[in-house]
């Protein structure tokens, strides 16, 4: 993510996680949980999780495909949430217990459109 990645005002404290958790695809984001520690996911998870409500109120005002630059920002950090919230409420840990390490893991998704 480039350091010119903004966040809307009132979500600005949020701003220390985007360089590691807001991204792109699905697949990065599973990578990114899947390669940090408890406490780097948890880190995340208790600074999103008091958010997160006012976040998709916030996110509900635009279209989806024609957010602005900084809600698409916010829009990335809170599918990261739903990350972490896995990690966290359930595994208790970054990766399934049992998975193979995340550097072994491909994520691919069937194509819906045909």
């Amino acid at each position: 993510m480039s350091d010119a990645v903004t966040l809307p005002e009132e979500f600005a404290a949020l701003a220390p996680y985007v360089a590691g958790w807001a991204h792109a695809t699905n697949a990065e984001r599973l990578h990114k949980r899947m390669s940090s520690s408890m406490a780097e996911v948890q880190d995340f998870y208790d600074a999103m999780l008091p958010r997160l409500e006012a976040a998709l109120v916030h996110l509900d005002r635009f279209p989806l495909g024609g957010l602005p630059p900084a809600e698409e920002t916010l829009y990335r950090l809170v599918l990261a949430a739903g990350e972490a919230a896995v990690a966290v409420e359930i595994y208790r840990a970054p990766t399934l217990p049992l998975a193979p390490d995340a550097s072994r893991v491909k994520v691919y998704y069937a194509n819906m459109d045909g």
